[in-house]
């Protein structure tokens, strides 16, 4: 059974937590602690059970934590601090921080602004920062993303733009990844059909290490709806943290109906000539959201 460490809540998210432990245990999922408050805290206790964890989730508000007694820190600070530790030494280790929607239109504390601002700055491969609404889609994502999967050694690094399109369409897409790379980074990689690759494992690698990923098509329509879909799956679904863009050329006219509708997805069929500025304006946004 898989197991996860679901970290104290300041008070404003207390009841977010209690709903999000009765879910996870619904789900099948070795919930530890059952409890933790400032009058029974053991720093070293929260270390053994986050070392122990096959992934954490901490869940903020929008109230600043106050520190613990006989420490100059926080329980969440020190929380995140040991998860983001865990993470730098071990891949396999998912950290999940959720924000919920819903404190966005409530006040917020300076302090805590800046720490989530913190957070989401120094995001990893195997970090993600959600505020998705529903606690439940949430579990469902976290799931997923822990299934079991053999991990490769793929050749994966930091990116601003990851291109990705299938061999049909490589004469296209070398020609937008050249124009993009003049003012902007971008990872290309070609789907060789019938190769050997488990190109949706070393995408799914990818896109967690870049801002924005971009999936290609102008003739290759067929491969890349069902592409993407299973790409979304894998990267967490709407608790994804790159977002992606399923990009067509409208010719040929065919293309027009090829849309994938979700979270943290933006699918377009436009003229070909204007994938490139598309792909820019995508990206922009991409930074504006982070800022």
């Amino acid at each position: 059974m898989k197991k996860i460490f679901l970290g104290y809540a300041e008070p404003d998210v207390l009841d977010n937590r209690t709903e999000l432990f009765h879910i996870l245990m619904k789900a099948g999922l070795q919930v530890i602690p059952k409890n933790i408050s400032y009058e029974n805290v053991i720093l070293k206790s929260i270390s053994d059970e986050i070392n122990t964890a096959d992934c954490a989730l901490l869940v903020l508000g929008n109230q600043f934590g106050e520190n613990i007694p006989d420490y100059q820190i926080s329980i969440t600070r020190y929380q995140y601090q040991e998860c983001m530790r865990r993470c730098q030494s071990d891949y396999s280790f998912k950290l999940v921080i959720w924000h919920p929607a819903f404190f966005e239109f409530q006040e917020l504390d300076h302090r805590q602004n800046e720490f989530i601002r913190k957070v989401r700055n120094e995001i990893t491969h195997n970090v993600t920062f959600t505020n998705i609404a529903s606690p439940i889609q949430l579990v469902a994502d976290i799931r997923l993303s822990m299934e079991d999967t053999k991990l490769h050694d793929f050749a994966v690094r930091n990116s601003d733009i990851f291109l990705v399109h299938n061999e049909l369409d490589e004469l296209e897409a070398v020609g937008i990844a050249d124009m993009l790379s003049d003012i902007i980074p971008v990872e290309k990689l070609n789907i060789i059909q019938d190769s050997d690759t488990d190109y949706s494992e070393l995408c799914a690698n990818q896109i967690k290490m870049s801002k924005l990923a971009v999936i290609y098509f102008k003739e290759s329509a067929k491969w890349a709806l069902p592409f993407v879909q299973q790409i979304w799956k894998k990267v967490g679904g709407a608790s994804s943290n790159t977002p992606l863009l399923l990009i067509g050329d409208s010719e040929p006219e065919t293309n027009s109906g090829i849309i994938f509708k979700a979270p943290k997805v933006v699918s377009l069929v436009i003229d070909g000539g204007l994938i490139p500025l598309e792909i820019k304006i995508q990206y922009d946004k991409v930074l504006d959201a982070k800022n």
